[in-house]
């Protein structure tokens, strides 16, 4: 345990956690002190002003209101539906919310007296609704109405007053702590100050000749001198950091290595099919095509033929680039079908469909030509009567698929398990068309790209090409 406490102690997470702690506490402290203190005075300042809020609404012309309509009642220009009941009840609702959250006993004591007041106000008034006779009715109106009016309009007066006092003793009480609290704050952070300038000079010290160490490390590895010795330090994080360096540059020797190999079998699936798309008997069965349609007289044949022909192997070497433009690419294999479609016009029809909008794209080049051949030597050949192919294509989110159809004799269950799993394998020989253009698919594009088949036994095949919408060539 204690071994373990000497670890922590070497990081810097341990230097910065005391720094911090040494920093916080202090500050923590004396935030909960200054909450505690402002959360105690803005209770007594909210009660207390919620108190004078509630006392500004009781009606200051009360007394005068109260006496003048009971007047008006006694000389008679107004009926008993005119009698100020609702000025004593409005008095005695104000006077109730003020009793729940007054605490100064003096104010207290003044509600109880201004409740018993409204209440021999009330009393009062039934009085001189019950009497009979002007001048017995004014006599209650002076000795009872008016006399009971002007003390709760006293006691109010008196009651506001105090209220008001207390705010202002309570802000000069806030005002005075607010200036000593800023003071020690200002001491204590100044303190705080002067320790961490000082502590983080020696943090920055010991971290900033291992980082400067590990600069010039980096700068070795960018320049591809990948023979690096470690960095002397006895701080945790920077020790893994440059363990790390280490690990990094083994690592990067090993991806080159494996990137150049992967650059080799890019290389050789390409040759593949660049080879297969020069297989002599495809060249023979071509040109013999051509010498039979010059016999025959067929100029336009002819030229239709060793147009394509042309077209067909000028698309195939692109210029040395890996990467053309799906456009192109639907050249060349419309190119390959219309050589084909001269030797096998009888039994093959074909159709491409696919949207203009893909055309700007770009696709490995030699994708689609060898699903097309699949498609005719072992779907539309085997099949009785004619068959034809149709390549579509379309987007699905951020990527795009191109599909080749077949309406061919189709595959059974175990022979389409089998084709999906040969794709994938490296040592397979056979379809080795697909097997390269699977292979140089998830090179450029990833794993999660590549050819999926779909066929029933007489009912067709088809092959999906799924690529992104944007393809980084891999250099």
């Amino acid at each position: 345990m204690g071994k373990g406490r000497e670890k922590i102690k070497g990081t810097m997470r341990g230097q910065l956690s005391r720094l911090i702690f040494a920093a916080m506490v202090p500050f923590l402290a004396m935030t909960i002190v200054l909450l505690g203190l402002l959360v105690l005075f803005n209770y007594e300042y909210t009660t207390t002003l919620k108190n004078a809020d509630t006392a500004a609404e009781f009606n200051f012309d009360f007394k005068t209101t109260v006496d003048l309509e009971m007047y008006y009642y006694v000389v008679g220009s107004k009926d008993d539906t005119d009698i100020p009941y609702e000025y004593v009840s409005s008095a005695e609702a104000i006077l109730h919310r003020l009793e729940t959250t007054t605490e100064q006993s003096d104010n207290l004591w003044r509600i109880g007296k201004m409740l018993d007041m409204c209440k021999r106000l009330r009393e009062s008034i039934d009085r001189i609704v019950a009497s009979e006779g002007y001048d017995s009715r004014m006599t209650q109106l002076d000795n009872d109405i008016r006399t009971i009016t002007t003390l709760i309009d006293r006691y109010m007066h008196a009651y506001i007053y105090d209220e008001i006092l207390t705010l202002s003793k309570l802000q000069r009480e806030i005002n005075g702590r607010i200036t000593m609290t800023i003071v020690t704050t200002a001491i204590i952070t100044a303190a705080l100050i002067f320790v961490i300038l000082i502590y983080s000079r020696r943090v920055s010290f010991k971290v900033s000749e291992p980082i400067r160490a590990l600069v010039e490390k980096t700068l070795k590895l960018g320049g591809g001198d990948f023979d690096v010795e470690p960095v002397g330090t006895g701080i945790v994080e920077i020790k893994a950091l440059d363990d790390g360096f280490n690990d990094m540059s083994g690592r990067m020797n090993e991806l080159l290595d494996r990137v150049k190999k992967d650059q080799e079998v890019l290389r050789r699936a390409e040759m593949g099919l660049l080879q297969a798309q020069i297989n002599p008997h495809f060249l023979y069965n071509t040109l013999d095509s051509i010498i039979w349609l010059a016999e025959s007289r067929r100029d336009a044949d002819v030229i239709r033929l060793v147009t394509n022909l042309s077209t067909f192997f000028r698309n195939s070497l692109s210029k040395g680039q890996d990467i053309i433009t799906i456009a192109d690419e639907e050249k060349q294999v419309c190119s390959y079908l219309e050589i084909q479609q001269i030797r096998y016009s009888d039994i093959m029809e074909f159709e491409s469909d696919i949207p203009e909008a893909l055309y700007p794209f770009s696709i490995p080049k030699l994708t689609l030509q060898p699903l097309v051949e699949n498609a005719l030597y072992h779907g539309i050949k085997n099949k009785r009567g004619r068959g034809s192919i149709r390549i579509s294509g379309r987007f699905d989110g951020n990527d795009i698929l191109l599909v080749v159809e077949d309406d061919g004799v189709g595959m059974t269950p175990e022979v389409l398990a089998k084709l999906r799993a040969a794709i994938n394998d490296d040592k397979v020989g056979k379809g080795f068309g697909l097997v390269n253009v699977q292979k140089r698919l998830k090179l450029y594009c990833g794993d999660e790209y590549g050819l999926t088949f779909e066929s029933t036994p007489g009912g067709g095949a088809s092959a999906t090409v799924r690529i992104p919408k944007q393809i980084k060539q891999v250099s």
